[in-house]
């Protein structure tokens, strides 16, 4: 992990990545934040920690988990947006851990701060209350694929994910190892690696190694509705 310079986010550079200037355009309000680069593998913060900071993922890919005694529950994969926001109003601690899947480029902006500026702008009230809600949103759908779907239908809504939330491509590379993936769909590895079996002999999925393709995106969806 690596400290760059402080900045206000009227100064920032990176314009096309900031969530400020997404969301006032040259409006820009004097946010104080500090940029910070996470190596792959590298903890972005742990649950039950104290949360002097809310993130926003700028690039690079996490993995958002909940931790219990020596279990790790994957929540879900994240690309870019809001980190935290949960300790925001709730209490001082990481509801949750992330992890850096890819190496990552985040801001750190104090709680208060945000805070405040969350109190002056309805623009980014409206922001924050967004990336909430979508978050939210698919939890609970992951939530209703872990209790209610059998393995194809927990397979092909990972696959889903990674497709539609996060690369925008019927083709992608892992950014996890398939040990992770087969703990996002509470499977066992072997399990993960016949229903892939299944899904290439079915002309659905082509999978080698990390590199996947969709090979039939209607059939995929079809499975996630329905198994």
């Amino acid at each position: 992990m690596n400290s760059l310079a402080e900045s206000k986010c009227s100064n920032c550079g990176e314009k096309e990545v900031c969530f400020i200037h997404e969301t006032f355009g040259p409006r820009v309000p004097d946010i104080e934040h500090m940029d910070m680069h996470f190596s792959k593998g590298e903890s972005l913060f742990k649950q039950g920690t104290i949360a002097p900071h809310i993130i926003y993922l700028k690039e690079g890919i996490a993995k958002l988990y909940l931790e219990h005694r020596d279990r790790k529950q994957p929540l879900c994969i994240e690309k870019k947006g809001f980190l935290g926001l949960e300790s925001m109003y709730n209490d001082k601690y990481y509801q949750y851990s992330a992890v850096a899947l890819t190496d990552a480029e985040v801001c750190l902006i104090e709680i208060d701060t945000l805070k405040n500026a969350i109190a002056s702008s309805t623009d980014l009230a409206v922001r924050v209350i967004t990336d909430i809600n979508t978050r939210s949103k698919y939890i609970y759908q992951r939530f209703l694929t872990l209790t209610q779907k059998q393995g194809p239908g927990r397979v092909a809504d990972i696959i889903l994910c990674f497709t539609d939330r996060i690369f925008q491509s019927d083709s992608f590379e892992l950014p996890c190892t398939r040990k992770e993936i087969a703990e996002m769909a509470s499977l066992s590895l072997e399990s993960l690696s016949r229903i892939l079996k299944e899904f290439k002999e079915e002309g659905i999925v082509e999978a080698e190694s990390k590199s996947f393709h969709v090979t039939d995106m209607e059939r995929l969806r079809f499975i996630s509705s329905v198994s």
